[in-house]
C-alpha cells in the first residue's frame, strides 16, 4: 500500500488508479473481516444448537425417567392394596425416590425458562399429589379398612394424577422439541448464509483481484513512464541540446571522475584536450548563425569518430569542446588529437549555396600529480592560446 500511495503521489496519471487499488485491497480486507464475523456467528449458532440439542436429549430423558417412576409408584401401591403382600412396597418406594430425583435434575435442566419452570412447579403439586393418594390407600390398608383403600384406588384418583404428569410431561417434551427445533433452524439459517457470504466474497475477491491486476499494470506502466522521462530529463540536464554531446556539466563530472582514478595509479597517465573552431564569429557573421549551428554540429561528428573509443568529447562552451584522454601522456595525446585535428579540416560543409571551410586549434595539458581540475583545466586553456596564437589549425601541448 505504501508503493501505491508513493507512485500515486509521484505520478498525475497514476494517481485515480493507486487510489482505487488502497480501494480495492480496503474492500478485500473489509470482506475478509466480514467473513470471519459470518463465520464465528455461524460457529456460535451451531454450538448454540448442539448446546441445546444436549439439553433436551437430557430433558426428554429426565422426563421419561420420572413418567416411568410415577407409572411404578403406581404399580407398587396398587399391587400392595390387591396382594397384601409387602414386597410392593419395595417398587413403590423406589418408584418415588426415582420421581423425586428425576423432578430435581428435570428442574436444574430448565434453568431460568419461565414457562417450564412453572411446568415444573405444576409437576411438583402432581407427584405430591399423587404421593397423598397412594399413601392414604396404603394407610387405609394397613388399618385393616381394605374397602375403603379399594373404593379410593376404584375412583380413579391416583390415574388422574398420573394422567396430570403425563399431560405436564408432555408440554415440557413439547417445549423442549420446539427450542431445539427453533435453536437447529437458527444454526441452519446462520450456515446457509455463511455459505453463501464465502461464496459472494469468493467472487468479489476474484473481481478485485482481477481489477488490482489491471490497475497495477496501469500503475507500473505510468512509474516506467515516469522513469523514462526522468531518465531523458537526466540524460538531457546533462546533454548538449545542439550536438548531442555531454554538456559542460556532464563533461566536468566525467573529468573529476579521471581524475580521481588517475590519482589512484602509480603511474598516472591522463591527458586532456580543449580546442574550438577558428574565426567561428567570421562563420556567424558570414553566413548566419544557423550555418554556425550546423558547423558546430559537424565538428562534434567528427570529433567523434576521430577519437578513441574511451575517449569523451563535450561541448563546453559556444564553439569550444573539450577532450578527455584516459591513459594517454603527451605523446599519445597529441598523435589522437592531430588525427582528430585533420578530420574536422577535411572537408567543408556545404549549405544553401555556401561552402564553410573550417577548422580548429587544440592544446593539451598532461595530468600531473598535483593538479586539480581547474588547475588542468587552466594549462589546457594555455596550450590552446598558444595554438591561436601561433597561428590556428594546430595542436600544441604544455608540460
Amino acid at each position: 500500500m505504501w508503493l501505491v500511495k508513493h507512485v500515486a503521489a509521484r505520478t498525475q496519471g497514476s494517481d485515480w488508479r493507486g487510489y482505487f487499488l488502497i480501494g480495492c485491497v480496503a474492500v478485500l480486507a473489509l470482506l475478509l473481516a466480514g467473513a470471519s464475523w459470518s463465520a464465528r456467528q455461524s460457529s456460535i449458532e451451531r454450538t448454540a444448537a448442539e448446546q441445546r440439542q444436549d439439553q433436551t436429549l437430557q430433558v426428554l430423558l429426565e422426563t421419561d425417567h420420572l413418567r416411568s417412576a410415577a407409572l411404578q409408584q403406581v404399580r407398587g401401591g396398587r399391587g400392595y392394596l390387591l396382594t397384601g403382600r409387602p414386597a410392593f412396597l419395595e417398587p413403590f418406594n423406589e418408584g418415588r425416590q426415582a420421581a423425586a430425583t428425576a423432578h430435581e435434575r428435570l428442574t436444574a435442566l430448565i434453568g431460568d425458562n419461565r414457562d417450564q419452570l412453572l411446568r415444573t412447579r405444576a409437576l411438583a403439586i402432581d407427584l405430591a399429589h399423587l404421593n397423598m393418594v397412594i399413601d392414604a390407600m396404603i394407610k387405609l390398608a394397613d388399618e385393616g379398612r381394605q374397602s375403603d383403600a379399594m373404593r379410593i384406588m376404584r375412583s380413579g384418583s391416583d390415574r388422574d394424577a398420573i394422567e396430570a404428569i403425563t399431560h405436564t410431561l408432555d408440554a415440557i417434551q413439547a417445549s423442549e422439541r420446539e427450542a431445539l427445533a427453533a435453536s437447529s433452524r437458527a444454526a441452519q439459517r446462520s450456515a446457509v448464509a455463511n455459505e453463501l457470504y464465502q461464496y459472494l466474497l469468493a467472487g468479489i475477491g476474484l473481481l478485485l483481484l482481477g481489477l488490482s491486476i489491471v490497475t497495477t499494470n496501469y500503475v507500473r506502466k505510468a512509474l516506467a513512464r515516469e522513469d523514462a522521462a526522468r531518465r531523458e530529463l537526466e540524460v538531457f540536464a546533462m546533454t548538449d541540446a545542439l550536438t548531442a554531446l555531454p554538456n559542460r556539466r556532464s563533461f566536468m563530472s566525467d573529468l573529476s571522475r579521471e581524475i580521481a582514478a588517475s590519482q589512484a595509479e602509480q603511474t598516472p597517465r591522463l591527458s586532456l584536450a580543449i580546442f574550438d573552431i577558428d574565426h567561428f564569429k567570421r562563420i556567424n557573421d558570414r553566413f548566419g548563425h544557423p550555418a554556425g549551428d550546423a558547423v558546430i554540429e559537424e565538428v562534434a561528428k567528427r570529433a567523434k569518430s576521430a577519437l578513441r573509443e574511451n575517449d569523451i568529447v563535450g561541448r563546453i562552451g559556444g564553439e569550444e569542446f573539450g577532450v578527455i584522454l584516459p591513459r594517454a601522456d603527451l605523446a599519445s595525446a597529441r598523435a589522437v588529437c592531430g588525427r582528430l585535428r585533420e578530420t574536422i579540416a577535411g572537408t567543408p560543409v556545404v549549405r544553401d549555396d555556401a561552402i564553410i571551410a573550417f577548422t580548429v586549434s587544440v592544446g593539451i595539458a598532461q595530468f600531473q600529480a598535483d593538479d586539480d581540475i581547474d588547475h588542468l583545466m587552466t594549462r589546457a586553456d594555455a596550450a590552446l592560446y598558444d595554438a591561436k596564437t601561433s597561428g590556428r589549425n594546430q595542436v600544441r601541448t604544455t608540460a
